[in-house]
């Protein structure tokens, strides 16, 4: 899909199946990935992941922010023992550029020139400012994609704002979901964004290739983290048009008609961990009474075939919650399931590392990083031929900037470098 022929899989310096493996559906295609943040890691590390050659570009000394940020064993610091750089990064390989430097730059245009796909996560304008803007990539490589994630994107009023996860939380709309009736709205936790506008980025790349492989030209893509999370799942994009529609600002908290009216849900705690109820319907409501109301004919009368609890929800809430903190989770899950509830028990990480039904379907990958040890890694998102493939972990910094340089002056002694071309740059938007 690149500037020029798309070399079969396994040609040199584009890494493909190994003799005797099956090709994975991404072979062939080379991305270079410029992000130091998570949402561009994990964007790249999907097309890695599927078989693509992904050359992270870091920067000299530090590497990717990621590097930085925990947990690591032992809490103790190290550049190469970060759970979360070894998450976002397998399959990728690691050259060390910089980018203030006229040969660094040089250096990248010649990686372009034989990539699909560049991913980049910059303040908007720094490209710009580096002598790498849109039109000099595309100059060097007419038929590449270039995606920029930013908070706000490439345009507008906020576009040189900088924003973290809880200020893309709170305007791009998760944060209006949670929270309890009258308290203040909280954040979800983690990282829930950033792989949020991540897995975005990735689809957005991925339509780009199939633009260039269909008219030969490239695109350049504006992902705006506040605009995926505005637009994307979780009722955000339903509720801004039930509002223009309806002028209808639906209200936060468990008990609010925005939850499409829920009869009765969230956490509960059990005799040994927690679980979740999520009663939506009146035949739910009914087989949960007669649940937890087994024997009780005071408590079935007052509350089957109810609508609605009154004041007495939280009598209703403590006699419920009382029934499951008498029981172990994966029973009470059990008892559930026999009586069709949608109830579940909330597992901790190593009950699910060691659940019988992940482990059937080999979910939990195993892997040896030279700093980090012998790892297991989650595995595939989704299954098919040719698809997930735990090729490397994740590189130590510049650990193939050697193998890849050696791969440019190659493929430049064996004039297989594109031409710079003239691009258009209206027809590449």
């Amino acid at each position: 899909m690149s500037g020029r022929r798309a070399p079969s899989v396994g040609a040199p310096g584009r890494p493909g199946a190994v003799d005797g493996e099956r090709p994975q559906v991404l072979d062939g295609v080379r991305l270079i990935d410029l992000s130091r943040w998570v949402a561009g890691e994990y964007a790249t590390k999907l097309f890695g992941d599927f078989g693509a050659d992904v050359i992270k570009v870091e920067k000299p000394g530090e590497g990717s922010f990621t590097r930085r940020w925990g947990p690591f064993p032992g809490d103790v610091a190290h550049p190469e023992r970060s759970a979360l750089f070894l998450h976002l990064n397998t399959n990728k390989r690691s050259i060390v550029v910089d980018l203030h430097d006229p040969a660094g730059v040089e250096l990248l245009l010649d990686l372009v020139g034989t990539a699909d796909a560049v991913v980049e996560s910059f303040r908007p304008g720094h490209l710009e400012r580096l002598g790498l803007g849109p039109e000099v990539l595309l100059a060097r490589n007419p038929r590449l994609v270039l995606t920029r994630i930013s908070a706000f994107g490439q345009s507008g009023p906020y576009r040189d704002r900088e924003a973290t996860g809880i200020v893309l939380q709170a305007m791009g709309g998760p944060m209006h979901a949670t929270g309890g009736v009258g308290r203040g709205p909280l954040r979800k936790p983690g990282l829930l964004e950033h792989y949020t506008i991540g897995r975005a980025a990735g689809y957005a790349t991925m339509a780009g290739l199939f633009h260039a492989r269909r008219t030969g030209k490239g695109s350049i893509v504006d992902v705006s983290g506040q605009e995926v999370l505005l637009s994307g799942a979780d009722r955000r994009a339903s509720y801004l048009m039930s509002a223009a529609f309806s002028g209808w600002i639906p209200p936060r908290g468990v008990r609010s008609a925005h939850r499409s009216g829920n009869l009765f849900t969230g956490p509960f705690r059990a005799k040994d961990g927690y679980v979740m109820v999520y009663v939506t319907t009146r035949e739910f409501w009914n087989r949960l009474v007669n649940l937890v109301g087994a024997g009780d004919e005071a408590f079935l009368a007052r509350y089957l075939d109810r609508q609605t609890l009154g004041e007495d929800w939280d009598e209703f809430t403590r006699y419920v919650g009382d029934w499951f903190a008498a029981r172990p989770k994966i029973e009470i899950m059990e008892r559930g399931e026999a009586a069709r509830i949608p109830l579940t028990a909330l597992l901790e990480i190593s009950e699910l590392l060691e659940h019988p039904h992940y482990r059937g379907r080999g979910l939990f990958v195993r892997g040896t990083h030279p700093q980090a040890g012998s790892l297991e890694y989650v595995g595939p998102p989704w299954r098919m031929a040719g698809g997930f493939r735990l090729r490397r972990t994740a590189p130590l910094l510049d650990e193939h900037g050697a193998e890849i340089r050696a791969e440019l002056a190659a493929a430049a002694t064996a004039g297989d470098a594109p031409e710079t071309v003239a691009v258009d740059e209206g027809s590449t938007r």
